[in-house]
């Protein structure tokens, strides 16, 4: 059953298994809404799966408070787990999430953690040496300064995390976390490397792109982007994957095309590049990819990006918005800066 997205809805993906990407948003009733794609074909493509149920709302299928409109959205796949966070009409951190054939009301809330109202939110799954795993959700409080707050899910409940940063991040600005690969990792004070923590993309209130490996009161870290008109615009969308080789970027620039930036395991910032789309995403349209590794030296990595979009061609009218994702291929192994780019295919028609 198709829904109508609201306009300017966030957007999260997540994945299982390149059969099962599964994509977030909020439909204009405000329920929140899964998508569910797969790749297929020869080159590999983000299509849609047969899913007779889309369209039947998350928390009102769990029974669970409703989202406040314009919610932010964070995914994670965890321990056979599909979880979905979002915000109430009070800015109260809550989640549903699906196992065992149905969703399920998440005992998120039961801490009463609120956020900022304009906070977004990011997760991720991370698994500690002794192979359990853990949720770490991301969001900004409600202090003037805009404190990005980390919470994490282990096998005991939730627990409260340290606040990574130290230097003010944006008010509301956007959230984007991966796991802690090299040329990324946290640094800490005495200069070493911290391989366990996440590592969270935001944008700083200069605008510039951060990272929490800003561990110091003067260590600010942040990627330097030479061409100013490929900086990030204010209030920069932010997505962000990870091959354990290549961290990718996904941010919009001020003329609100897409750019991909990469920083390589040694460090270094590749500078950034346009995705080249068909059309333009809307002003201030949210941001989701996934990545799907190639499973042979035949089938390469796969970056699916999801995006909205105002005016569709084929419907020739500009009264809705519609979800859209393209497949993005690397070129060689192993992935470097050359992606092809699939025709687009809209989720919500």
């Amino acid at each position: 059953m198709p829904f109508t997205p609201l306009p300017n809805t966030a957007l999260s993906a997540t994945v299982v298994s390149k059969a099962e990407i599964y994509t977030y948003a909020q439909a204009y009733n405000s329920e929140i809404i899964e998508i569910a794609g797969k790749l297929t074909g020869s080159p590999e493509t983000y299509v849609l799966s047969d899913d007779d149920e889309l369209g039947i709302g998350l928390t009102k299928r769990t029974g669970s408070a409703p989202a406040k409109r314009f919610t932010p959205l964070a995914s994670v796949y965890s321990d056979n787990h599909r979880f979905v966070f979002y915000v109430d009409d009070d800015n109260y951190l809550r989640d549903v999430y699906y196992n065992n054939g149905r969703w399920q009301a998440g005992d998120l809330y039961n801490k009463r953690w609120k956020c900022a109202p304009y906070s977004k939110l990011a997760a991720i799954r991370l698994t500690n040496p002794a192979g359990y795993n853990f949720v770490c959700l991301y969001y900004q409080d409600t202090a003037a300064t805009g404190d990005i707050r980390l919470v994490n899910r282990n096998p005991h409940g939730w627990a409260e995390g340290l606040p990574p940063l130290n230097d003010p991040p944006l008010y509301g600005t956007s959230l984007a976390v991966v796991p802690p690969e090299p040329g990324i990792e946290v640094r800490t004070e005495s200069g070493t490397y911290d391989t366990k923590d996440a590592v969270l993309f935001f944008q700083y209130d200069r605008l510039e792109l951060g990272s929490s490996q800003d561990q110091g009161d003067k260590d600010y870290a942040t990627y330097s982007i030479g061409d100013k008109t490929k900086a990030l615009s204010a209030q920069a969308s932010i997505a962000a994957v990870d091959d354990g080789t290549n961290f990718w970027a996904f941010y919009t620039s001020d003329n609100n095309q897409i750019q991909q930036l990469r920083v390589a395991k040694d460090g270094v910032t590749i500078q950034p590049r346009p995705v080249v789309l068909d059309a333009t995403p809307i002003p201030r349209s949210a941001l989701a990819a996934v990545l799907v590794p190639g499973s042979s030296s035949s089938s390469t990595d796969k970056i699916v990006l999801f995006y909205l979009l105002h005016y569709e061609s084929f419907k020739q009218t500009s009264q809705e918005v519609n979800i859209f994702a393209n497949t993005l291929s690397a070129q060689t192994q192993p992935a470097t800066d050359a992606w092809g780019i699939s025709k687009r295919v809209c989720l919500t028609e």
